[in-house]
């Protein structure tokens, strides 16, 4: 990915978890993108990217495991 779209995908995670903080002050420290992609020409075949913030691995595995505990229990927060 190329800097300019890292810094824009940035810029607007930043703007919508401003937009979702009904007026409070946070800050954006990390961020991870996990997403497929089906092949048209191998339908049996899928890739998956991994995009994010340069942070350490415990930092972006730490994010994730929220991300998956958000998605089993409903929760927004």
């Amino acid at each position: 990915m190329s800097g300019q779209t890292l810094q824009a995908v940035h810029d607007a995670i930043a703007a919508h978890i401003a937009d979702e903080a009904d007026g409070e002050t946070v800050y954006l420290t990390d961020w991870q993108i996990i997403a497929a992609a089906a092949i048209p020409a191998e339908h049996d075949r899928t890739m998956y990217f991994n995009v994010g913030t340069n942070s350490p691995y415990h930092s972006r595995l730490g994010l994730l495991h929220r991300g998956l505990e958000m998605l089993v229990n409903g929760d927004n927060d």
